[in-house]
């Protein structure tokens, strides 16, 4: 791996953080829910009162947040829905918090190149770059510190453009759903699934155009279920919806030669997600509109189509 001139390095580590953080945005430290209610029969006030006390003491120091999660992980379910529900958000804070500092720690050469040796004997399968097989590989205990560290604390490996860096694991966060109000446990999935398989790799779309309105259905049902919800903002903010009717850079949902026509998978796509009704998804009804007006124009991207998905961004971009 080459040595990086260090401005070039510090604006990829800045724009890489950037995208591993916009998949939390919007989230502050204050966390509002439901008044407090009853507790279970199976825990007690006190009990519960005393898991929350003790999980909040290891938070406030940032040393102990790999401490924090373990507590967590093995005493929510003595805490009680609500507690258990606040301290579960408190802690997908603290992970978040501590992320421009802690990846810091894996941007030099030595880890950089350790990782990727690592990761070529795996011929660059990403779902192979786990802690479990990292550390079976790398023998050199001052990298192996580095790597045990962000396994503990909750986060995983990902890469982009010959860089490996730690971002959000939301998949480790289902443990708690059993011990959470409902919408928190709808929230952890929808991110889950973004952060095992993001939508988008090096600004192309790397799930199916099937996947991608399914996820941003399921994003769009969550708002309106939960308009209330702690975590409402932040899916508000990953409803990317422009990629559903533009793409990205690297997939572009219509083609370059004249005349401009869709992607044929994802007109496809459309035409599929359309087969059962609109029911009382905006989604559905602005792509129903985008398709009745591609029948019209033979798939071409006209004028009309193109005013037509501009207006119909508008509210998603206020």
């Amino acid at each position: 791996m080459k040595s990086k001139d260090s401005t070039s390095t510090k604006w990829r580590t800045s724009a890489l953080l950037g995208l591993t953080l916009a998949m939390s945005t919007g989230i502050g430290t204050n966390i509002l829910l439901s008044p407090l209610p009853v507790q279970a029969a199976s825990v007690s006030a006190q009990e519960s009162a005393t898991v929350y006390n003790q999980f909040e003491k290891y938070l406030k120091n940032p040393a102990s947040l790999a401490h924090a999660r373990n507590y967590l992980i093995n005493h929510i379910d003595e805490a009680g829905i609500w507690r258990g529900t606040v301290m579960t958000l408190h802690l997908e804070n603290a992970q978040r918090a501590q992320l421009n500092s802690i990846s810091e720690k894996i941007y030099p050469d030595k880890i950089q190149k350790a990782i990727d040796s690592a990761f070529k004997l795996k011929n660059y399968n990403r779902s192979e770059l786990t802690y479990t097989y990292l550390l079976s590989v790398i023998k050199d205990s001052s990298i192996r510190s580095v790597l045990v560290e962000f396994r503990d604390k909750g986060y995983k490996i990902e890469t982009s453009e010959g860089m490996y860096y730690p971002v959000m694991h939301y998949e480790g966060f289902k443990v708690f759903k059993p011990y959470i109000q409902k919408d928190i446990a709808a929230y952890i999935d929808i991110m889950a699934k973004e952060s095992n398989k993001p939508s988008l790799f090096d600004a192309a779309i790397v799930i199916s155009w099937d996947e991608l309105i399914a996820r941003s259905l399921a994003k769009e049902s969550f708002i309106k279920k939960y308009p209330n919800s702690n975590r409402t903002a932040s899916i508000k903010i990953n409803l990317s919806v422009s990629y559903l009717l533009y793409g990205s850079s690297n997939t572009p949902a219509y083609g370059y030669d004249k005349p401009t026509r869709i992607d044929p998978d994802l007109r496809k796509a459309y035409d599929s997600a359309l087969s059962k009704g609109t029911g009382d998804s905006d989604i559905l009804k602005m792509i129903d509109g985008l398709v009745k007006l591609l029948d019209k124009t033979n798939n071409v991207l006209t004028a009309e189509v193109e005013q037509y998905i501009q207006d119909q961004l508008k509210p998603y971009n206020n």
